[in-house]
């Protein structure tokens, strides 16, 4: 669900970016528009208030002008030669007069270039930049490009004025440098003030081609407010994808917080599940415990009662009778046995609620073990197994709990013994760790040994290992735990190993010196 959330993220910022772009694009152009619009109606309301000052009082010079012009262009003569002839003077004058007039006009106004324009494309007169210092006017004006002189005539015969912004063109300054940069281009047809007034009478009359008697060319310079269009463009396609970003931001955040939320929750639920299975297999253990228990404590008490009732009742004849003598060695074993598991089960419960205490002293290691393995010799013997001493010689001394550490030597031997057939043997090693000083000992048998899978439910509490091997043993389980309780009580460190069929091998190591509780 969340990569759904990463990928529709990835996709959707690259059609923000796309959108971004159409958008800001957009915005530029309808701004472009707007400019333009206004620009061309100020150029407009110049051009006019111009028609209906400067040309109509200057309208019969510039024509003599312009015929003289026409008549000199058609002689092919030189423009060196013009000033010899009638009408030059006349001619130098109207154009004079028109640059003045036109100077005058446009002396307080901000725009970057103004251009006069005969109704054939002549260029009469050009006032640039915008201080009006410069009046570009001759007795000689430039003919522009064909190209250009056509757009001019095209656009006047029209009688309409027409605005549109121009990139990238060279722009005059005032210290006489030349920059580049864009202008709104406004061309405006000077139509005869006759002709508006016929029109207004007949409207007919509009589709007649119009008395053009003139063409000014207006450039405003607008590069600034393009640049700040460039600008908006930018920081309104930037503030889309940044508001983008920081909500796909938010929303992974969001979502990478939920996963992780999710996902604990799923880890706590397989640890809740997980423990309610080591809880529901505790529970069985402890009810196998139980039956175990009743089991090996029912034995024993039965002996007890039975023997103790043959003996009170003299039924084998009177007190004194030698099989009363067997009997009572049969209470005393019994008895002991049932001690013994009673003391185990309080010791585990002792373990289990972290009461049991160490009573360390000084113990002599090597002879500890030695006097465990003579315990358990009659054992061994009765059940022909043979016990192996790889004792060295030299004795190890630790200051532990020379109890505890006689009742783990004995629970493990007796443990090999057990589950060892006839034929078979318990090896029994210890060595030291110079480094540390700790000391190690190995309890390894041939016996029926344990499946690896099966050895944490053997060292579980309450836990018997379910095999047809195994189940023929009497136990309560509590054997293996308890010895790994009290090695860990000493400070020490516990291990098994076990192979079906070829034995089990257990060691466990106790440091220099057992822990002191505070």
């Amino acid at each position: 669900m969340f990569s759904h959330i990463k990928h529709f993220a990835a996709i959707a910022f690259i059609l923000v970016l796309v959108a971004a772009f159409f958008v800001g694009k957009t915005f530029k152009e309808i701004a472009t528009a707007d400019m333009i619009t206004l620009v061309s109606t100020n150029s407009n309301a110049l051009a006019q208030g111009f028609t209906n000052t400067v040309w109509s009082s200057q309208r019969d010079n510039i024509s003599q002008a312009l015929n003289y012009h026409k008549q000199f262009t058609a002689s092919k003569l030189p423009a060196s030669e013009w000033s010899k002839y009638q009408g030059y003077a006349e001619m130098n004058a109207g154009f004079n007069a028109i640059g003045k007039a036109m100077f005058k006009y446009f002396e307080e106004v901000p725009i970057s270039k103004v251009s006069l324009y005969s109704p054939d494309g002549l260029l009469v007169v050009t006032i640039e930049p915008s201080q009006m210092s410069t009046i570009t006017s001759n007795t000689n004006p430039p003919m522009i490009d064909e190209a250009g002189k056509q757009y001019l005539i095209e656009v006047a015969r029209g009688g309409t004025k027409k605005s549109e912004i121009l990139y990238d063109v060279d722009i005059k300054q005032a210290d006489g440098t030349v920059r580049k940069g864009n202008v709104v281009r406004t061309i405006a047809p000077l139509v005869d003030a006759k002709y508006v007034s016929v029109i207004i009478s007949d409207p007919a009359a509009q589709n007649n081609e119009k008395p053009v008697q003139g063409i000014l060319e207006i450039h405003l310079d607008v590069t600034e407010q393009s640049m700040n269009l460039n600008q908006f463009q930018i920081i309104g396609s930037a503030g889309i994808v940044v508001i983008f970003i920081i909500v796909i931001v938010l929303l992974l955040v969001i979502s990478n917080k939920a996963e992780a939320i999710i996902a604990k929750q799923h880890e706590t639920n397989i640890e809740l599940a997980s423990q309610a299975a080591t809880a529901q297999a505790e529970n069985r253990d402890k009810s196998q415990f139980l039956a175990n228990v009743s089991h090996e404590l029912r034995t024993p008490l039965n002996a007890i009662i039975g023997f103790s009732e043959m003996i009170k009742n003299e039924r084998m004849g009177p007190m004194g009778n030698d099989k009363y003598v067997e009997y009572i060695r049969d209470i005393h074993g019994s008895g002991t046995h049932l001690l013994s598991l009673i003391n185990d089960i309080l010791d585990y419960s002792k373990a289990e609620a972290d009461k049991l205490e160490l009573d360390v002293s000084e113990v002599d290691i090597t002879k500890a073990v030695k006097n465990s393995m003579r315990l358990v010799s009659p054992r061994a013997e009765q059940a022909n197994v043979t016990l192996i001493e790889e004792i060295p010689k030299e004795h190890y001394i630790l200051k532990t709990d020379q109890k505890k550490f006689k009742q783990v030597m004995l629970n493990l031997l007796s443990n090999a013994v057990k589950f060892t057939p006839a034929g078979g043997s318990v090896t029994v090693a210890a060595w030291q760790n110079v480094v540390d000083e700790s000391v190690t000992i190995e309890v390894k048998d041939t016996g029926i040994g344990i499946a690896p899978k099966d050895i944490s439910r053997a060292m579980a509490p309450f836990g018997q290992v379910d095999s047809a091997l195994s189940r023929k043993y009497e136990g309560t389980g509590l054997g293996l735990p308890l010895t790994k309780k009290f090695v860990e009580l000493m400070g020490g460190t516990f291990n098994i190993t076990s192979e079906v069929n070829v034995g089990t091998t257990i060691t466990f190591t106790l440091p220099k010196e057992a822990p002191q509780k505070k």
